[in-house]
């Protein structure tokens, strides 16, 4: 079996289960097992009448950190799919690895697990056993335990844990395909790419924002400067005021799509990770071997209905990623064209920027204007930089997208 070998092996009280395996278990609203596959039932080692109708917290390890639940728990019950690195229990005490992909269906919850082996897999375990460690010893709560996974997201170049735990679960795909020795699912790629460019755009309106917040103290210096220069109500004064107040309102534009709760950013990153978790589940409900054959029938399930469920399910997750997609392409298309509105504020600034250089000629360099409008100058070639960065982006994201509804 390919997972008993090199990283990813298994260790001891680890019970095996190979690459090719897929199993899901599904639930009610409360959590309580409805049916799974025969792999779940192996591999936890209980035997049906065990699982069938029993919280699913009966195969929960007692080191999986409460965290990590507070955040599964908080998006599924407001309608998102999420995933997770999960190590369950099995009967006999030992344990097994799997990323989850957890979906909201009608009446209950579908968890679908995969075999998971790459260096994020490894230092989540790693951080796991830390924040399980501290919940122990020290009473930290699941919420504060959550908000450390999120900063480990965040310290990750992620802009927030869905999206970073999108992006795991597409790397576990790719290895996944890597350790089947089968070529790599083109669409996974191409979804891993628009996640890392949507992250690397939201990234630069961040760091735009904290421009325009710095900015806003040049014209203060400009007005202090001119105190010293001329009477009051001068003209370096009044360039100093029209600088600031034309920059205030691109600053709140600004702030109104990167920062705030609820922002554009933030929802267009909600959607993408919303992609990438039904496109992810779809590919392993493909995949996933359902046959009737040697399944009890004395349990309570109906496995006839069971596979025209979850063929159902397979077949909302592409519709239900479609509609995301489509949702996301606008959002990308919104933020391409706030950042071209802002960048043609940037030359309204731009004017007044030149205003006062040519003050700062006729005053001939008097008591260091020239220095604070060489700080314009230098924020506003930033600012520039990352308002072009930000819309080959935002167009990158559009044009990935609209390709891959084209082709999928």
């Amino acid at each position: 079996m390919d997972g008993q070998a090199g990283f990813g092996a298994t260790h001891e009280g680890e019970t095996p289960f190979g690459f090719e395996e897929l199993f899901y278990s599904r639930t009610d609203k409360r959590g309580m097992i409805e049916a799974g596959n025969a792999v779940f039932q192996r591999v936890s080692g209980y035997e049906w009448q065990k699982l069938l109708g029993a919280p699913h917290n009966l195969v929960r390890h007692r080191d999986m950190p409460k965290g990590v639940f507070y955040l599964m728990w908080n998006a599924i019950q407001k309608g998102f799919p999420i995933a997770a690195y999960v190590r369950n229990r099995c009967e006999n005490g030992e344990f097994y690895w799997v990323l989850a992909v957890i979906l909201p269906i009608e009446n209950g919850y579908l968890s679908v697990r995969l075999k998971p082996s790459t260096e994020t897999f490894d230092r989540m375990k790693s951080l796991y056993a830390e924040l399980s460690d501290q919940e122990k010893s020290f009473g930290l709560s699941a919420e504060n335990s959550a908000k450390l996974l999120q900063a480990e997201a965040i310290k990750q170049g992620f802009s927030s844990y869905s999206s970073f735990i999108a992006f795991a679960l597409c790397e576990e795909l790719k290895a996944r395909d890597t350790k089947l020795k089968r070529g790599a699912d083109r669409r996974t790629k191409m979804l891993a790419e628009i996640n890392l460019a949507l992250e690397k755009a939201t990234d630069e309106q961040v760091r735009l924002l904290r421009s325009f917040e710095a900015l806003q103290s040049v014209p203060n210096n400009m007005r202090i400067v001119a105190s010293r220069l001329e009477p009051a109500g001068g003209p370096v004064s009044a360039i100093s005021e029209n600088y600031k107040a034309s920059s205030q309102v691109i600053s709140q534009r600004l702030a109104s799509f990167v920062g705030g709760e609820d922002n554009i950013c933030d929802m267009l990153s909600r959607e993408v990770a919303r992609v990438l978790f039904l496109i992810g589940c779809n590919r392993i409900l493909v995949e996933m071997d359902f046959q009737k054959e040697g399944l009890p029938s004395d349990v309570g399930i109906d496995w006839e209905k069971e596979q025209i469920l979850l063929k159902e399910i397979e077949q909302k997750c592409s519709a239900q990623a479609r509609e995301a997609m489509t949702v996301a392409i606008g959002y990308a298309a919104d933020i391409n064209r706030s950042s071209a509105e802002i960048r043609r504020q940037m030359l309204g600034l731009d004017t007044i920027r030149v205003l006062g250089r040519v003050e700062c000629g006729r005053m001939r360099d008097v008591g260091g204007l020239s220095t604070t409008i060489d700080q314009l100058d230098s924020f506003h070639a930033d600012i520039k930089q990352r308002l072009e960065a930000i819309m080959e982006l935002s167009e990158v994201i559009e044009n990935a997208m609209s390709s891959y509804m084209r082709s999928a």
